[in-house]
């Protein structure tokens, strides 16, 4: 029990042996070597790159080699020699038992001796190759360390170039998603305050040879007849009738109070006393319908009122 438990310990312990370089030389690579990477330091990057590598090189040829530790040292046989392993030695024969008769030792006549050629051997058998083609001198373990170390260090180095690649793409998109919320902001202050001087600002009108001044909070809606338009207001019971179209006139007014809701209608949002799904009704009693193209973009306008 005391030697499986040796045993296990020592299994362990080459274990750690043999994996403890590799964490080290990869910890060093991710915390050391890695960010001068990143800083632009390439020349400074490789040759501490090529130090470490060398002392890890070093490690794996002399202090890491598995065959250098032992009792009896490096390079020596561990048991007794190969001649003790084999029992005694047999007692010597007799010169005279060793010698081989005469007879045997006579040549055979001419008729008893095989022709030469039997004797001689193929050529082919003769020429035999070294070295079959498949048979490839295998890599030393000490290599097989080196290639997996730096295998290591340009995994580390691929796999933190592409993780700083998607942080870096990420904060790219954050920066351009919150560029996106200022410009629209902007654009919405902008449209405020072209929509308050709009508002603040008489619009003129001739009509029956005089110039008539109106201000845009006091149209309660405009109705389209062909090239003329009838204004709507408060300041007088009969409409104004002008030479003018439906695009100009919005252009004059401010969109964040009047609204188109028919091809012949806009309506100044602040006087609709009432308004269902079809039609709408102003604050003088007028309705005014509600044209199905406009419908959707009107119903939810009057509904975030």
């Amino acid at each position: 029990m005391q030697n499986a438990g040796q045993g296990v310990d020592n299994l362990i312990m080459g274990i750690v042996i043999q994996i403890l370089p590799y964490l080290l030389l990869l910890l060093l690579h991710h915390f050391v070597l890695a960010p001068l990477f990143f800083k632009k330091k390439l020349l400074v990057y490789l040759l501490v790159t090529l130090s470490l590598l060398t002392a890890f090189g070093f490690y794996c040829f002399k202090v890491g080699n598995p065959q250098d530790f032992g009792p009896g040292g490096p390079g020596q046989f561990q048991g007794p020699p190969p001649m003790m392993q084999r029992g005694p030695m047999p007692p010597p024969r007799p010169i005279d038992d060793m010698r081989p008769p005469m007879d045997s030792m006579m040549p055979p006549p001419d008729e008893l001796r095989p022709p030469m050629d039997e004797l001689r051997p193929p050529m082919d058998d003769v020429r035999q190759p070294m070295m079959s083609p498949g048979n490839h001198r295998p890599m030393r373990p000490e290599v097989m360390k080196l290639l997996i170390g730096l295998l290591l260090v340009l995994v580390d180095l691929g796999v933190m170039v592409y993780l700083r690649n998607l942080r870096t793409e990420k904060q790219v998109d954050d920066l351009m998603a919150e560029n996106q919320r200022h410009q629209e902001k902007l654009d919405e202050m902008s449209r405020n305050a072209v929509n308050m001087q709009k508002a603040d600002t008489e619009l003129t009108f001739k009509t029956d040879y005089k110039q008539v001044h109106v201000k845009p909070c006091n149209i309660l809606y405009v109705e389209g007849m062909g090239e003329y338009l009838k204004i709507y207001h408060k300041d007088s019971a009969t409409p104004l009738v002008v030479l003018m179209s439906m695009k100009r006139i919005l252009e004059q007014l401010p969109d964040d109070r009047f609204a188109r809701v028919h091809k012949s209608y806009i309506v100044n949002i602040n006087h609709i006393a009432s308004n269902s799904r079809t039609q709408i009704t102003v604050d003088n009693g007028s309705v005014i319908p509600i044209g199905e193209s406009y419908r959707v973009s009107v119903l939810e306008r009057l509904n975030a009122k």
